[in-house]
């Protein structure tokens, strides 16, 4: 049985509740230009991660410190430089992300229909429903998707190894486009300039290409075609609301261009939940689901906080560091051979444990010298964030699969290695592709 983790006291936590819903507030008005400044969001993150700070295991303080204090060295190093670095970015730079993670919570409340009585389909034809099921819904509402998916396929309420598989699969290859999975939010933070439109076209059409060889994999490794596969019975009503927040978030871009991205998502996502569950709820009952949200599910994110938090402080180190004197680089140009062997690099580093939000503030901040295309380099992020936590047993989703299931992590990512390997292949044809149509060269530049 595992280890009871620590808990704070309901006052703490009531507290911090508080600041994180001013936080997400805030973070969303600032993004607009008509706000308050977004330090003042980010006063009250670290408010809410010092009240939440006894409530994090040993491992996430351990990652935390380790973090910040690299961070602390990088700036120590800097001023000993002679450099003046700022340390406003502590309370901006991932201010407005964790704004947004706070604000795409709330769609956890939406209330997913119900897939019926009937039998579950099985063979082929649900095995490709599947996989478009869990990455449509799964790109609006998180990884309740994949748990309302598991739960209803697997037998006795527990999914087969090559379910879990097609479920992560799908899931994650939703980082390479939806504007509220957090992989979109970190790439437009860590890569300014980014066009949000265009990373998510050009996201998508990979991502088709990843469903399809996560499909092709499943299909060749049955050894029967996926005749046995037990699938999902997908209803067209379940695509009621990602159509709408879709339509919302572009029609946002395109009226009010002027806003940052993360504010038009932050923003839609709690218009949208509003009015849906008052609709459904009442006023009374949907109010107490909104009010119970902030008060229990918002604290719950602790970990997701410190570990952006620590991120903030070792990214705007690295970004001291390199303003000051610089760090050595293999090559004196980005371009689409520079950009692929950074793509495989990060998810190397996935795959050996280390969460893909540290390997894109480590690459950011090391790569800035260079001027990167701000699109090819978020392009690259997604793409790190979509094929490197499928590769690693650390990521979240498969520790919450072992957590919840008992599947083993690292048999779950093992699974996952010819897969990963053709959707690496896959991302460097594409950012030839992309590369071309955005100007930058294709031979590298070597220093």
């Amino acid at each position: 049985m595992p280890p009871e983790l620590p808990t704070t006291s309901p006052r703490r936590r009531t507290l911090a509740a508080v600041l994180l819903f001013a936080m997400t507030v805030l973070a969303a008005l600032a993004g607009t230009g008509h706000g308050p400044p977004v330090w003042t969001a980010g006063l009250a993150a670290w408010g809410a991660a010092a009240l939440l700070w006894p409530q994090l295991a040993r491992a996430q303080k351990r990652q935390a410190l380790l973090l910040a204090g690299a961070g602390v060295v990088a700036f120590g190093v800097a001023l000993g430089r002679g450099g003046s670095p700022s340390l406003l970015g502590l309370l901006t730079q991932n201010t407005a992300l964790l704004g947004m993670l706070a604000a795409v919570s709330f769609l956890r409340l939406l209330r997913t229909p119900e897939a019926g009585s009937a039998g579950l389909p099985r063979g082929r034809g649900a095995l490709w429903r599947t996989l478009g099921a869990v990455h449509v819904l799964g790109a609006v509402i998180n990884l309740s998707a994949v748990f309302i998916m598991a739960d209803r396929i697997g037998a006795d309420g527990k999914p087969r190894q090559d379910q879990a598989a097609v479920l992560v699969r799908a899931f994650l290859a939703a980082a390479l486009w939806s504007p509220f999975f957090a992989a979109t939010a970190v790439a437009l933070t860590y890569a300014p300039g980014a066009s949000p439109l265009g990373l998510a076209a050009s996201g998508m059409a990979l991502a088709v290409v990843l469903l399809w060889l996560a499909g092709r994999d499943t299909e060749r490794s049955s050894g029967n075609r996926a005749a046995d596969f037990v699938g999902y019975p997908m209803q067209a009503s379940a695509l009621k609301v990602p159509a709408v927040l879709a339509v919302l978030v572009a029609a946002g871009h395109w009226v009010v261009p002027e806003w940052a991205a993360l504010a038009v998502i932050s923003l839609a996502a709690l218009a949208v939940v509003c009015v849906v569950v008052l609709v459904q709820q009442g006023a009374r009952a949907g109010g107490h689901a909104l009010y119970g949200h902030v008060r229990d599910r918002l604290p719950g994110m602790s970990g997701e906080l410190v570990l952006f938090l620590s991120a903030a402080v070792f990214a705007s180190g690295l970004r001291a560091l390199m303003d000051s004197g610089g760090l050595w680089l293999p090559f004196s140009a980005f371009g689409v051979t520079e950009a692929a062997l950074a793509l495989a690099a990060m998810i190397l580093l996935a795959a050996l444990g280390i969460h893909a939000v540290i390997t894109i503030a480590m690459a950011s901040a090391w790569l800035a010298p260079l001027q990167p295309e701000p699109t090819l380099l978020a392009l690259v992020f997604v793409q790190s964030w979509a094929i490197g936590l499928a590769a690693g047993p650390m990521s979240g989703i498969h520790l919450a699969l072992q957590g919840r299931y008992g599947l083993s992590a690292a048999q779950l990512a093992r699974a996952n290695v010819r897969y990963c390997l053709q959707a690496y292949a896959a991302a460097v044809v594409w950012l030839a592709v992309i590369g071309s149509v955005l100007g930058v060269r294709l031979l590298p530049a070597w220093s």
